[in-house]
């Protein structure tokens, strides 16, 4: 009789297998590898076969290919065959279906081009507005930790505390001594007990009580101090891991009147079936069978992984959103946020043309007395591209964008009247780009436009993913 294969062998098994995970960052072409479709095939006919495997691939996961905004082809370089996946602004991880087996058993992941040490300050600035999207996917089946465990837990929390706020309050039975009869008082046990030790205002009462639900209380306080011990782990990942630590002791004290218990597949199916339907409590108990059965994402589990998705773009306009909400409490002003539709100009066609674009929604603008700063964020790499090559060296393609950026922004001044315009591009940049720029003092560029009486300056900068008070100090001379 075969042995059974354990659960940690068969994990070790996956985890060697590194030719099933495939990886690459955002806003980037990559030409990967097809060894993971190769190895199935004949070598007499190798390429040919796997060329059809390939197309195979690609029409099974082109819809989930697609959630992460990927364009996928098989390219053929005369020497080898390859994948060509050109991301844009998602990061990520999905599994992917095999053309031998049609079952789950790949896995792409897509990283943050700046590193997740990056994105780490970054979701805490924002106050973590911005989280990851758990896909309704079947989990991906990698056992290596690609992902950091504070990024799941980020979102956990998140619905946690949503769940929290969504409390049911309901009538409960409590069986407490009173010093006056209340409800069903047991007659029996006060005068066989209580009477006998002179204790005459001693009831025992059995009485229904409007409270909140303990049971989910319970499981909820089961959970947070789970999380609590899995971020206390990555205390020395940065200060956004302090800050998850912060909130989980803040929330469990809102449940802490409930000793902690951990549900089992019944409780949940009680809980699920006996609570008000709503979002948040289903988005809740989710992130509590999620951390029971130690599931996490990308293969932070012992097993297996979630399949998740985050926009960069939008992620990066929140950062940049939290930035100039410091500069202007410092400086003045009045902001307004494109995320929060203040910033829409509508745009009217006649005849009305709905195939075009209906309105302009600048990211942020700034008003003072006399001044209006329009700040556009742009989740690209121009930037980098801009000071590690002159101009005519760089690609077409870059070029353009830039381009368009500059279009973009400038149409965006035609807006104000009877003010003095500043229009700011704002890109993202590494660490050591930043230190450089500040030194060299060449961390903002301007430009004057002037056409009759109106008159635009237009500036370029880009800000790290990581910023102190003095940092931002430095970005106030725009303002």
């Amino acid at each position: 009789m075969a042995k059974k294969q354990t659960a940690d062998e068969w994990a070790k098994e996956l985890q060697a297998n590194h030719s099933d995970v495939l990886e690459l960052h955002d806003n980037q072409t990559a030409y990967l590898g097809t060894e993971f479709l190769s190895k199935h095939v004949d070598a007499r006919n190798e390429d040919k076969i796997t060329a059809k495997l390939g197309q195979q691939f690609l029409n099974l996961n082109r819809d989930t290919l697609n959630k992460l905004d990927l364009v996928p082809e098989i390219y053929y370089s005369g020497d080898n065959l390859k994948l060509k996946l050109k991301s844009h602004t998602c990061v990520g991880a999905i599994p992917l279906l095999s053309p031998i087996t049609h079952k789950y058993e790949y896995s792409l992941i897509i990283r943050p081009r700046f590193g997740w040490q990056g994105i780490g300050p970054i979701l805490s600035t924002t106050g973590w507005k911005i989280l990851p999207n758990i896909l309704n996917l079947p989990q991906l089946k990698i056992s290596e930790r690609r992902v950091p465990p504070w990024v799941l837990s980020s979102v956990i929390l998140g619905r946690l505390e949503e769940l929290i706020k969504q409390l049911d309050r309901r009538f409960e039975m409590d069986e407490l001594y009173r010093t006056k009869p209340k409800g069903k008082v047991d007659w029996a046990d006060y005068a066989q007990k209580q009477v006998a030790k002179g204790k005459f205002l001693n009831f025992k009462c059995r009485y229904p009580e409007l409270q909140e639900n303990r049971d989910l209380k319970s499981v909820v306080h089961f959970a947070l101090k789970k999380q609590r011990q899995s971020l206390v782990t990555q205390r020395d990942a940065g200060v956004h891991v302090l800050q998850l630590i912060d909130l989980c002791n803040q929330l469990i004290q809102k449940v802490a009147d409930c000793p902690p218990r951990q549900p089992n597949n019944l409780k949940i199916d009680y809980l699920q079936s006996s609570l008000l339907q709503g979002g948040a409590i289903q988005r809740g108990l989710q992130a509590i069978v999620w951390t029971t059965e130690n599931k996490g994402l990308a293969g932070l589990g012992d097993l297996s992984g979630l399949p998740w998705k985050m926009n960069m773009e939008e992620l990066f306009e929140s950062y940049v959103e939290s930035i100039i909400e410091k500069i202007v409490a410092q400086t003045g002003g009045t902001l307004k946020s494109g995320h929060n539709r203040e910033t829409v100009v509508p745009i009217s066609w006649d005849p009305p043309f709905l195939g075009s674009q209906g309105s302009l929604v600048p990211d942020l603008v700034v008003e003072k007395e006399d001044v209006v700063h329009i700040i556009d964020a742009k989740y690209k790499d121009h930037w980098e591209d801009l000071n590690t090559a002159n101009w005519y060296n760089i690609g077409d393609t870059i070029r353009e964008r830039h381009r368009n950026d500059l279009l973009q922004i400038l149409a965006y001044a035609s807006l104000p009247e009877d003010k003095e315009i500043r229009c700011t591009l704002m890109y993202p940049c590494k660490e050591k780009t930043w230190e450089s720029l500040i030194e060299r003092e060449r961390h903002v560029h301007t430009a004057e436009i002037s056409r009759g009486n109106r008159h635009i300056q237009l500036n370029l900068t880009a800000i790290p993913f990581s910023m102190n008070d003095t940092e931002i100090n430095v970005l106030q001379k725009l303002f």
